[in-house]
């Protein structure tokens, strides 16, 4: 089932309650349970929930799961500044018993809110804060892949020149950059490398000037780390009428374009699955989780259907990574 339906029969389920609270929509779905103790689940999403990349699929990872674990579940998104985002999140505290946030942008809040609310666990996607009892985090390492992407980059690249276009300034976006550079220069020292941070995952205006400026001055492999922005690269792809590659986060979008050839899999329904399975054990990690490639079920480095004579090198690379055979920058 594709993720978009899973997210549609999840809030099938149950009841959709709308409000507004800090600038943002908040919906409330609530699962059946047949008679177990309702778990009031708290969504922060520092973009839109409908990106068709990482904050649907963290929601989705919460909303699969809602009726099965008789979830009540309320949703904030599109949480940007650092007062709308502590706001958010001391609201949610108010009514929950674990919060759940989908983005670093989240994270500084998070630490600033969670000592004074100590009833309420909370989940981030980012490095949090140590020795707080009741917050956590599960992160995924999104440089690592890049750096697989960067090596395949360097050998694909018929110009010489490949480029990356980051999203929000977050660390998982400067990771990628970093990374991304080292994988290309560890296969070919002296390409040439263009790097830009937009300030938006979603701006697509944004990323297709980026990604036009990129493509005049030569470069034909792009690293597009942004999300609902990924239409206005391939738009400005497509009007060059150059060869240009791109790979992308979070999601198998292969079928948008030609231009597309690779992706940074994540599978956060299962990451959040975890995290729920987790808390209702008791089994929360203190301070933070990370996850590498360690896994191909939780994140792995997939070629498009159009480049799948890479996949073999692809999982090569992910495999001396893995055995420590590749000394990663650090942070990676």
């Amino acid at each position: 089932m594709s993720r978009s339906r899973l997210f549609t029969a999840a809030v099938a389920a149950g009841s959709l309650i709308l409000a507004t609270a800090c600038g943002a929509t908040t919906d409330e779905t609530t699962g059946g349970g047949d008679g177990q103790k309702t778990i009031r689940v708290g969504v922060a999403l520092a973009g839109p929930r409908n990106d068709n990349a990482f904050y649907q699929t963290y929601l989705e990872g919460v909303t699969q799961n809602a009726e099965a674990m008789n979830l009540k579940v309320s949703v904030v998104d599109n949480l940007t500044d650092p007062q709308q985002i502590t706001d958010a999140l001391t609201n949610l505290a108010a009514d929950n018993d674990l919060i759940i946030g989908g983005g670093s942008a989240l994270v500084a809040g998070a630490n600033a809110v969670a000592a004074a609310n100590p009833d309420t666990t909370f989940v981030m996607s980012g490095v949090v804060k140590e020795g707080v009892s009741n917050l956590h985090a599960y992160m995924m390492l999104q440089g690592v892949p890049a750096y697989v992407a960067g090596v395949l980059a360097a050998g694909t690249s018929k110009t010489g020149k490949v480029g990356f276009i980051g999203g929000a300034q977050i660390p998982p976006t400067s990771q990628s950059d970093i990374d991304f550079k080292a994988g290309a220069r560890a296969t070919k020292p002296d390409i040439g490398y263009a790097a830009v941070t937009v300030g938006s995952f979603s701006d697509a205006t944004k990323a297709k000037q980026a990604a036009a400026a990129q493509i005049t001055d030569g470069v034909d492999v792009i690293y597009a780390f942004v999300d609902a922005g990924l239409p206005g690269v391939l738009q400005a792809i497509e009007e060059s009428g150059k060869y240009v590659k791109v790979f992308n986060p979070t999601t198998d979008r292969c079928a948008e374009s030609d231009a597309l050839i690779g992706y940074d899999y994540q599978n956060n329904q299962q990451l959040v699955t975890t995290i729920l399975q987790d808390y209702l054990a008791g089994k929360l990690p203190a301070g933070t989780k990370k996850y590498a490639l360690e896994d191909p079920k939780i994140q792995k480095l997939t070629m498009c259907p159009n480049s799948a004579q890479l996949q073999a090198q692809a999982d090569e690379i992910t495999a001396k990574i893995n055995a420590g055979e590749i000394t990663m920058p650090e942070g990676g």
